[in-house]
């Protein structure tokens, strides 16, 4: 049933979950700075997923290739889907070799193409990506059919699902043709029995406040697939009695799914659940929705958790349609798991003083803990989500080390940019780097300024005359959340500390959840063939 059926919720124009920063559209490019990588480096099958937006609203994209690990550069397999909120437009589509094939530069970033068949003929889309490692990148739509903003990560050995607890968070919106999206995310969890039949499943919808299932019942069953051939997942809930997905597995604790009915725009990520508890400790968060005029809004901070009941000592940053706030206003919450016991692996989040919400389900996972704003008195006030990250010391950006980032978000009256960058950092300063970024389906390349600096808290990056700042919650050594400052966007992200470049060991940071986006519609452009 489509969710135009169940509801007609007012139109709106909606958030980009991300981080970005308003720049010129013009072309340039700078030669990558010196580094270990090179195409040696892609070998293997990946796994890969992208949330954004084209001409139509909101996208999603996910898939699986197959790289050579060769100086040919060469794809000798692969899968992909591609919905917007028109409906399907690539459903399992293989890729043609011939039209396919990626680039590694020696600091870790490069594109990848994938040329496929479809119904409209023949297309091909471009991405480009920042390598930690062999293992993990982040990655960004690089052409002029979309933009939007994902990871990748490989697959090292065949997956199999069978009796284990699983949390999920997807997001994105309704299927509509209209020249907005409606925002739609879920958060759930359930346990698989030895058939792959999801049994003990619960889950929470949230369709833009106007339609709330708080804790409904989930039912269904999931396939895990092989290589670059997807699995499928099927929802069964009171919010939709069928929900069709394609399962691209990355390993047994972490898999992507993207709606393959056409019923909505959902893509995002199944995590194991080693635990159904809240985790103690301090811990690093950023969430983003739409505040109570419709406009973006992003926030983000530290909080503490006793891991029982309460949560204390909160701290958040603010950023309301590009006005910032960072101060770091104070909140607590109180949380208990919901409904009783903690079988489902949910928990009920009461936050005061919080901007963003005040109730939210929480789902714990091995990705972190996965959020959802369901605030039942406050309809129309969007969907606001994120995740929370257990902090691990040592945290935080630090000298003479290499650094992946992948930026998205929307613009400040209109339109959404995203960005993977890759930069060495000096004694203060960052000593070299290069970003791609793809300003509402414009692609561009520029090379890092010398003069853009860092310090414990703050990145500031400078690239031909445009800058953009950023605070950003340390998790552990190799990853830190960034949230934007600037008063021309508003904006959420992620940095990536870079390891050996042939390492595969990169088990912490493919727990890395994608940065999810309901995205606005950009400008009518024509597409790239």
């Amino acid at each position: 049933m489509s969710l135009l059926h169940r509801l007609f919720p007012p139109t709106l124009t909606i958030l980009a979950l991300g981080f970005l920063v308003a720049c010129s559209s013009s072309n340039s490019s700078t030669p990558p700075p010196s580094g270990g990588f090179s195409n040696s480096d892609f070998n293997g099958t990946y796994t890969f997923s992208i949330s954004g937006s084209d001409t139509n609203g909101a996208l999603a994209i996910a898939g699986a290739i197959t790289a050579c690990g060769c100086s040919n550069g060469s794809l000798s397999a692969g899968t992909v889907d591609i919905v917007d909120s028109s409906g399907v437009l690539a459903s399992a589509a293989s890729i043609t070799t011939s039209g396919s094939g990626y680039t590694v530069n020696a600091d870790g970033t490069g594109t990848f193409k994938l040329g496929f068949t479809t119904s409209s003929g023949t297309i091909q889309y471009q991405f480009a990506f920042g390598l930690t490692d062999a293992a993990h990148g982040v990655v960004i739509e690089y052409d002029q059919n979309g933009t939007g903003s994902g990871t990748i990560d490989l697959q090292p050995s065949a997956v199999t699902l069978s009796n284990s607890s699983f949390a999920f968070s997807v997001s994105g919106a309704a299927n509509t043709t209209s020249a907005t999206a409606i925002p739609l995310g879920a958060v759930g969890a359930f346990t698989l029995n030895s058939s792959g039949g999801i049994t003990a499943g619960t889950a929470d919808f949230n369709f833009y406040g106007t339609a709330l299932y708080a804790g409904t019942g989930l039912g269904g069953s999931i396939s895990a697939g092989s290589g670059t051939t997807p699995g499928t997942a099927s929802f069964n809930s009171s919010f939709d009695s069928s929900q069709a997905f394609h399962v691209y597995a990355i390993d047994a604790t972490h898999l992507k799914l993207i709606e393959s009915d056409g019923d909505a725009v959902l893509v995002g990520d199944l995590f194991s659940q080693p635990t159904a508890t809240v985790p103690s400790g301090n811990l690093s968060f950023t969430m983003s929705g739409l505040d109570g005029s419709e406009n973006p809004q992003a926030v983000g901070g530290t909080f503490s958790s006793d891991g029982s009941a309460n949560f204390s000592n909160g701290a958040e940053a603010v950023n309301d349609n590009g006005n910032v706030s960072t101060s770091t206003s104070a909140f607590t919450g109180v949380f208990s798991a919901q409904p009783g016991g903690t079988t489902y692996g949910r928990f009920l989040v009461d936050m005061t003083g919080f901007t963003g919400g005040t109730l939210f389900a929480a789902y714990p996972s091995s990705g972190g803990l996965l959020m959802l704003e369901i605030d039942t008195s406050v309809v129309g006030s969007g969907v606001t989500g994120g995740v929370a990250m257990t902090q691990n010391s040592p945290t935080g950006v630090v000298a003479s080390q290499g650094y992946a980032m992948n930026l998205t978000g929307s613009i400040v009256g209109g339109g959404e940019l995203d960005q993977v960058a890759q930069f060495n950092t000096g004694s203060s300063n960052l000593s070299s780097g290069t970003v791609y970024f793809n300003e509402d389906a414009t692609p561009t390349n520029y090379g890092i300024d010398s003069s853009s600096t860092y310090t414990s808290t703050q990145l500031g990056l400078n690239f031909s005359g445009n800058s953009v700042a950023a605070l950003y919650f340390g998790v552990d050594s190799a990853t830190s959340l960034a949230f934007g400052i600037d008063t021309t966007d508003v904006s959420l992200g992620v940095v990536e500390q870079q390891g050996t470049p042939t390492s595969t060991a990169d088990v912490a940071q493919r727990h890395l959840a994608m940065i999810k986006a309901t995205a606005r519609a950009r400008a009518k452009k024509k597409k790239q063939q």
